[in-house]
């Protein structure tokens, strides 16, 4: 390596296996059960990533999850803990709700 951090460049969660395409040319890959957390969500879930820390790390924000390349890398598997949060973060969410549609069109507009 050339002293600097690689960054992410796409994430895929397809065929079992999270896959890491990095900048420096590099494709990781590890088995998404490694990470209950990304096992549970749902499709859709998956695909609202996004990088984070300057691309040193992946921010799933409808699971409110993160992970860094760095750690990835390393072969490091979810914490035993983290399970138990995602799933209190997806319950809060979705008691919480999505606003709807009807409320940002009933918002007045600037005169």
């Amino acid at each position: 390596m050339n002293g600097k951090s690689a960054t992410i460049k796409d994430v895929s969660t397809d065929g079992g296996r999270l896959t890491l395409w990095l900048d420096d040319g590099r494709v990781a890959g590890v088995p998404l059960s490694w990470f209950p957390s990304l096992v549970e969500a749902s499709r859709e879930e998956l695909k609202t990533w996004r990088p984070s820390g300057a691309g040193h790390g992946i921010h799933w924000t409808a699971l409110d999850y993160d992970l860094s390349v760095e750690g990835i890398l390393a072969g490091y598997h979810e914490h035993p803990n983290a399970l138990q949060c995602t799933r209190a973060f997806r319950t809060k969410r979705n008691a919480l709700g999505k606003p709807s549609r009807r409320r940002k069109l009933c918002r007045k507009a600037p005169v």
